[in-house]
């Protein structure tokens, strides 16, 4: 069983790893204007992820359930990022991207802030870094790596850190998608309206229509009653370069403009990519920087001591640094080295231990408390 265990969370670290890769990837071939054919593979392995996370988080809420730990394993045992980085992005990102695809939907220009809720949605693709946090390890130069301690409190400082960062900037897309605030999306949603409404103006004057679309380069397609009046591409450059989510349309009667959305898209993939930079550099800055300093100024003392009352034959002096003698941690390591180590060493191969125990007890009952 535990075997099986260790297996299946190799896997899932596996999982996370991968995942990471493919969100970077698929917000980078946006931003560099990959094929669609390549984008399409990005789009289902993300779909294949968020269905596999999203098993994984059922299961172990199931098996807490069951066992009655559901409280600690949603609040202790960080389920909640589980939730957060697997049924909502199922749900809201990659579900509708296929059922978009398998549709052959497009975007209706004029619904009121429809480019909004595409970017608030784009935006949660964010939340795929939280499982980051779930292979958080110590990998920076700390002598008592296995230290549960270091480990857990590492994690928790970066765990916080991430999700407020993923948690904010998903509400301040949310409010300013809502709220009308100035953007790219909601420029680029009133210029195609405009267009539209040039277009429909210009009726059947052929020589207007061209005039409009040699000057607005967002037009691809232009038909009315089903007959094409203008296409700004081949059929095979439209379907090797552009997906569901590339092209919105609007109609006025049997009016119909189609519109290339991929600038609003490769702004968005450049505003994740930014994030995910940050957050990135933000775990490391934990790992690299912050871990060893947690080490030297707590877990490595609590180790050393630990090890010197356990141990009979360990009498390594905590090293105090000058600069944090006034630590707590190393006022408790002055009185190990200049009281109990000496003591220890006196009392050592003697059968007077009395008062090694006393003090013994009285540095445990420090420590404990």
């Amino acid at each position: 069983m535990n075997r099986t265990r260790a297996a299946l969370e190799n896997v899932v670290i596996i999982a996370i790893v991968l995942v990471l890769v493919q969100t970077f990837l698929e917000d980078l071939a946006v931003l560099a204007n990959w094929t669609w054919d390549v984008r399409r593979v990005l789009m289902f392995t993300g779909f294949a992820f968020d269905i596999f996370f999203s098993i994984e988080f059922l299961s172990r809420l199931y098996v807490a359930f069951i066992n009655r730990r559901t409280g600690v394993y949603f609040w202790y045992e960080r389920g909640w990022i589980d939730l957060l980085a697997s049924v909502p992005l199922l749900l809201l990102s990659s579900g509708p991207a296929v059922m978009a695809y398998w549709s052959g939907s497009a975007t209706v220009v004029g619904f009121a802030g429809i480019l909004n809720v595409l970017k608030v949605v784009k935006a949660i693709r964010i939340a795929r870094i939280l499982r980051l946090l779930r292979v958080l390890k110590i990998f920076a130069r700390i002598r008592n790596t296995d230290s549960v301690m270091a480990q857990r409190h590492v994690a928790k400082i970066s765990t916080i850190s991430v999700a407020v960062v993923v948690v904010a900037v998903l509400l301040l897309t949310v409010v300013f998608g809502f709220a009308n605030v100035p953007s790219l999306e909601t420029d680029y949603q009133t210029r195609t309206l405009e267009i539209l409404d040039r277009i429909e103006a210009a009726g059947s004057d052929a020589s207007e229509l061209e005039t409009i679309t040699s000057f607005e380069d967002s037009i691809v397609l232009v038909q009315r009653g089903g007959t094409t009046l203008f296409s700004r591409y081949t059929n095979e450059v439209l379907a090797h370069s552009f997906g569901p989510a590339d092209y919105g349309f609007g109609e006025r009667g049997t009016l119909r403009v189609f519109f290339d959305l991929r600038p609003v898209n490769q702004e968005q993939s450049s505003t994740n990519l930014m994030y995910f930079g940050v957050i990135v550099l933000v775990v490391v800055a934990y790992m690299v920087l912050y871990s060893p300093h947690f080490a030297l100024t707590v877990s490595d003392p609590i180790h050393i001591m630990s090890r010197g009352m356990n141990e009979k034959g360990y009498n390594l002096e905590v090293k105090v640094p000058p600069l944090y003698k006034t630590d707590e941690v190393y006022k408790l390591s002055g009185l190990y080295n200049e009281v109990y180590l000496p003591l220890k060493d006196r009392t050592s191969g003697s059968d007077d231990t009395d008062v090694l125990d006393l003090k013994l007890d009285d540095i445990k009952d420090i420590l404990n408390e």
